[in-house]
């Protein structure tokens, strides 16, 4: 992508925009734009174009007024607060509306460093990705809290295991997306966006890559991550499991049934054997239910599988 030329074949220059969520960032989005924007002149000698956007998801503070006195490309305004994921999700369309080429997604607490943001796209420009994930783990600056830690090390390990990609961090805050992926995206929830975008983006046969970048401790403002995350996260990890490998959700549920069915079946018939029992079953209803629930929830998975498999190899 870097060295693109025009009709005239002249260099032209690759748009980048920096998508930044901010909810009652009112304390550190002037350091974040400043920060962002101290990027320009080295980006501009690269013929690279940097653009901030700030979706403000419903601050109640002068976030999104203070981001427009620092002369940012646009400010998004959401009424209410939506959630991070909604806030990703206005970013990447709006990307996607505008054309650009990459969109990186940078949290506006500074946790990151602004100059991860080269590095970070880098394989995009040169054509060997079209999804790029920090990957916090070498060069964090602070013990994460253990509940944080924990959290992180199951989501990798789940987005490892559904993709195959090689995930040792599902869950930075610093992203990039190149425009194979922004024009044929799709992220419905509003909360968990990483695995979100993972997910769809290796059902479309999105190349990866990971980029080491710097984590540092939050001085400011509030994590989104509470008690209440999780409960909001699993409903949509579940359905992110049911989109992906059907067949290894419906497969041992159904298993289960038959086995819970078989199992009754065998107890009961051996007591007849025994002459315990006047009939072979005695809880007939019970057996007949429990095979054929587990015999529809198999051949659920097998046809859910026959649909969605072909669909990501696409």
């Amino acid at each position: 992508m870097e060295g693109d030329k025009t009709r005239n074949g002249e260099n032209r220059m690759v748009r980048v925009i920096v998508i930044v969520p901010a909810f009652n960032e009112g304390e550190s989005i002037v350091k974040t734009v400043q920060s962002l924007k101290s990027l320009m002149p080295d980006w501009q000698s690269r013929n690279l174009e940097l653009s901030i956007l700030i979706v403000d998801d419903g601050s109640r503070d002068r976030t999104g007024d203070l981001a427009r006195e620092e002369g940012v490309y646009q400010v998004i305004r959401h009424h209410a607060n939506l959630g991070l994921g909604a806030a990703v999700r206005s970013g990447l369309t709006f990307a996607e509306t505008e054309d650009f080429d990459i969109a990186v997604k940078f949290d506006a607490d500074l946790q990151h460093d602004p100059r991860d943001i080269l590095p970070l796209i880098t394989p995009i420009l040169e054509n060997r990705a079209d999804i790029v994930y920090g990957n916090r783990h070498q060069r964090i600056d602070y013990v994460m809290p253990l509940v944080r830690r924990w959290g992180n090390t199951a989501f990798t390990r789940l987005m490892r295991w559904l993709t195959g990609w090689p995930l040792e961090d599902s869950q930075p805050g610093i992203i990039a997306l190149g425009k194979n992926y922004l024009h044929r995206f799709y992220m419905p929830g509003d909360y968990n966006y990483t695995q979100q975008i993972l997910v769809d983006s290796y059902r479309k046969g999105m190349r990866f890559a990971h980029v080491p970048v710097a984590f540092r401790k939050r001085t400011t403002g509030r994590s989104f991550i509470s008690l209440k995350y999780p409960f909001k996260v699993l409903p949509q990890i579940f359905i992110v499991l049911v989109a992906v490998k059907p067949l290894r959700v419906f497969g041992p549920l159904g298993g289960f049934f038959l086995g819970a069915g078989g199992l009754i079946f065998l107890v009961e018939f051996i007591h007849f054997l025994l002459g315990e029992y006047e009939r072979p079953v005695q809880h007939v209803f019970l057996v007949l239910g429990l095979l054929l629930f587990g015999l529809q929830t198999l051949f659920f998975g097998i046809l859910a599988h026959l649909i969605v498999d072909p669909g990501r190899r696409q």
